[in-house]
């Protein structure tokens, strides 16, 4: 008798089409009957559909209508996106065989603007055996799959699977005897049978539009950094609107913090982006936050595919290749000279304009630093903590603070009295906040300085090792 333990995991194996199949039975190591499963036997006409550019398989998603025993279904299969999309999910067959609405929707910002046609039919064959030992137990579940495949382009292939899912009694003899039987048969043994994308080539064997984000080093180009930086942020939001479309939600505020991020890195890097393509993001994030889900779409569907594009070729022109963390260190530092220059000549009765100058360069400066940070974590970790509380302040300090004259009309002069009051009062504390604001800016500007300072000197030593 064989000894018994814990199976080792399926046997795959790829047979030629028309061969005749393994000879799987063997009363010398207990492997006597081989019976037909005719629940599990079956023939299947399966469509795929993707673009034209094969955007849905190169990411992953497979998208078909099958006929099984005559009766249609469309099937949605996403395993590297769960739980973001189905791992896999089937729907009936409903209405002129249009795409039901759940998948469409779901799927909306993979396809975008696309339309799905078929790229590919295949007809497989199913049958389905149960292997069992000589005293009766079920040894493994065999399963040969014969399927063949015609594209779109008119091109034809056809393959054979056979798989045997063990139970803990096909193990050790009877395991090697499969084995041998099944390169008896002329039959290659493999760890994982290729994939749909595998099978049906170009262009569904491309590269994802949704590549991961790359490691970013110190030293990595203007191009490599931008390219990594955009992956980011097209992973996030891509998935930030998957997931409202599968819980149907109305709520996009998770969808609105992954635009807003983008649109500060997007402002961040603008010295460096080609400015056309730049601006059209731009207007197109101008609705920032959007309140509903029809608001949010066409700018979400927008943005996902020029960061598609951008991830593969940034817009970056002539400086492509120039060291990232050095042309981006150069604009930090102008970011602060601008803001220092701005602080320095501010006084307790500076106009409205010149306090609102100096929260705009210190805005701009915070994106600055925020688009560096991967790139200088520790030194611009710390500025951007610094400039937190001086922007905190030049908010505290803007006349928007006043909230406006007090409106009068319609109130008794008691009422009136009261809210001149209230008026002055914010107006002197107003005075008060930028007063202490400009005695505060020498100590403040100083430790920006030295904290600059010392990040230049840092990026001057990491490159004279590189």
């Amino acid at each position: 008798m064989a000894k018994k333990g814990k199976p080792k995991g399926a046997l795959r194996f790829e047979l030629p089409f028309e061969a005749e199949p393994p000879a799987l039975t063997s009363d010398a190591v207990g492997l006597p009957r081989l019976m037909r499963r005719p629940a599990g036997s079956y023939t299947m006409d399966v469509t795929v559909l993707d673009a034209a550019d094969g955007r849905l398989l190169r990411a992953g998603v497979v998208v078909a209508h099958r006929v099984v025993a005559g009766a249609g279904e469309w099937y949605l299969a996403a395993p590297a996106w769960a739980p973001h999309l189905p791992a896999e999910q089937v729907e009936p067959m409903a209405g002129k065989g249009e795409l039901p609405e759940p998948f469409a929707r779901l799927i909306k910002p993979l396809v975008r603007g696309a339309a799905l046609e078929p790229m590919a039919t295949l007809s497989c064959e199913r049958g389905e055996w149960l292997l069992r030992s000589k005293d009766g137990a079920a040894a493994g579940l065999v399963r040969d799959d014969k399927v063949q495949v015609h594209r779109a382009d008119g091109s034809a292939s056809q393959y054979r699977e056979i798989t045997v899912e063990p139970t803990d009694a096909l193990t050790g003899q009877r395991r090697e005897y499969l084995l041998s039987a099944a390169r008896a048969a002329g039959a290659t043994a493999l760890t994982d049978f290729p994939t749909l994308q595998q099978r049906l080539g170009a262009p569904a064997m491309g590269l994802t539009s949704f590549p991961k984000p790359r490691p970013l080093e110190r030293n990595a180009s203007l191009e490599e950094f931008v390219t990594a930086i955009f992956a980011e942020h097209l992973g996030a939001i891509v998935r930030a609107d998957l997931d409202r479309r599968a819980a149907d939600s109305d709520s996009v505020v998770v969808l609105n913090e992954r635009l807003w991020a983008f649109g500060r890195d997007l402002r961040g890097l603008a010295p460096v982006l080609e400015p056309a393509w730049r601006e059209g993001l731009e207007d197109t994030l101008a609705g920032l936050p959007f309140e509903t889900p029809a608001d949010v779409e066409q700018p979400t569907l927008a943005v996902l595919d020029a960061l598609v594009a951008a991830v593969r070729a940034p817009r970056l022109g002539d400086l492509s290749q120039r060291n990232a963390a050095l042309l981006l260190f150069e604009r930090a530092q102008q970011a602060t000279m601008i803001l220092a220059d701005r602080c320095r000549s501010l006084t307790g009765e500076s106009t409205h304009e010149a306090w609102q100058a100096a929260l705009r360069a210190a805005q701009q400066l915070e994106v600055a630093a925020t688009v560096l940070a991967p790139l200088m974590p520790k030194s611009m970790g710390k500025l951007l903590v610094n400039l937190d509380e001086v922007l905190t302040d030049l908010r505290a300090c803007s006349t928007d603070a006043l909230g406006g004259e007090p409106e009068l009309d319609g109130v008794s002069p008691s009422q009136a009295y009261q809210l001149g009051l209230e008026h002055e009062r914010r107006r002197g504390e107003l005075g008060r906040r930028r007063r202490l604001f400009v005695a505060l800016w020498p100590e403040r500007v100083e430790k920006a300085r030295r904290l600059m300072a010392k990040a230049k000197k840092k990026q001057q030593k990491q490159q004279k090792k590189k």
